[in-house]
């Protein structure tokens, strides 16, 4: 009898670490169902780019985790892929009371799919014009990017608009690998300057997972086009070295990048970008949502009034 209640103390402090580690300076309450600690600030806008490891990995316990994460990161504005069923997606926003979510329309003739979406607070931020890009055009980009107009709003009007891309290149190394996703940054550069020739407006946010990393050196590097063009592209990930954002058990790197124009650079103002490492809160992350941190940048150019008093 001695043994099984040793047993089922041990079983129930194993749950409990695996369910929430906390510095002593988070502001959240203390609730155990807390995963990780919150980033969002009401004087700035987030935006993340996050690859839900093939959503929901591990069914109903990652639709509930992911939940849960999003509630306690409190961030604004967060471009997601690898959503593998379009059920468990809606079940994910049935959770989330106050927020709204656009999913590709994509398909894929096997039946199986990995779509890339859009999750966003309604108080204060409205999507419209939402559509796939390059969806005639799978060697450069086997899951056609999704993009929607994307409108920040306070009490006064809309102080920030913007074009976001959501992106998920091709996979995997090797040079034909190589070779599709340099197609892909060449296409989708030459259709960001075409768009702003033709009127459309010049602000950009481009994220998601582009599987490259920015510092490969020489004809290596898939992002050329873009990076060299610093009048009309900015990395906001370029800066984040040593930090990874795929951490699987083989290999760690920084694939997962956010991209902005050079108009957005105004609203961007001093923001920061970094990797949130949820799994070093989360211990059960890897195993229950994902094998990508999410990736954030704050915009620090403007102050959003949310709240009338």
């Amino acid at each position: 009898m001695k043994q099984w209640i040793l047993l089922s103390l041990v079983l129930v402090l194993f749950w409990q670490c695996n369910r929430r580690i906390v510095d002593n300076d988070n502001q959240s309450p203390p609730d155990s169902t807390v995963l990780v600690t919150k980033e969002g600030q009401a004087d700035r806008l987030e935006i993340a780019t996050w690859n839900i490891e093939n959503f929901p990995k591990a069914g109903n316990q990652t639709i509930n985790d992911v939940a849960q994460i999003i509630k306690d990161l409190d961030i604004d504005l967060i471009g997601v892929q690898e959503i593998a069923s379009v059920r468990s997606f809606n079940e994910l926003l049935n959770q989330l009371d106050g927020w709204q979510g656009v999913l590709s329309n994509d398909t894929y003739g096997n039946g199986n799919y990995q779509k890339t979406a859009i999750l966003y607070k309604t108080d204060f931020i409205s999507i419209s014009a939402v559509k796939n890009i390059f969806e005639n055009d799978g060697y450069a980009f086997p899951r056609p990017p999704l993009e929607a107009y994307v409108q920040i709003k306070d009490l006064e009007g809309v102080k920030f608009d913007f074009n976001m891309i959501v992106l998920h290149l091709k996979a995997s190394g090797g040079s034909e690998n190589e070779a599709r996703r340099k197609e892909a940054i060449k296409d989708l550069t030459q259709y960001i300057k075409s768009e702003i020739a033709q009127g459309a407006d010049p602000d950009f946010v481009v994220l998601g997972d582009w599987n490259d990393a920015l510092t490969d050196t020489g004809s290596t590097n898939v992002f050329l086009p873009m990076l060299n063009d610093p009048q009309t592209f900015m990395f906001l990930t370029a800066k984040l070295t040593n930090q990874f954002s795929y951490i699987s058990n083989t290999f760690k790197s920084l694939i997962d990048h956010i991209m902005i124009t050079a108009d957005a650079q105004t609203e961007y103002g001093q923001g920061e970008c970094k990797v949130l490492y949820l799994d070093r809160q989360y211990l059960s992350y890897p195993n229950n949502v994902s094998d990508h941190r999410p990736v954030m940048a704050c915009f620090k150019g403007f102050r959003l009034k949310l709240n009338p008093n």
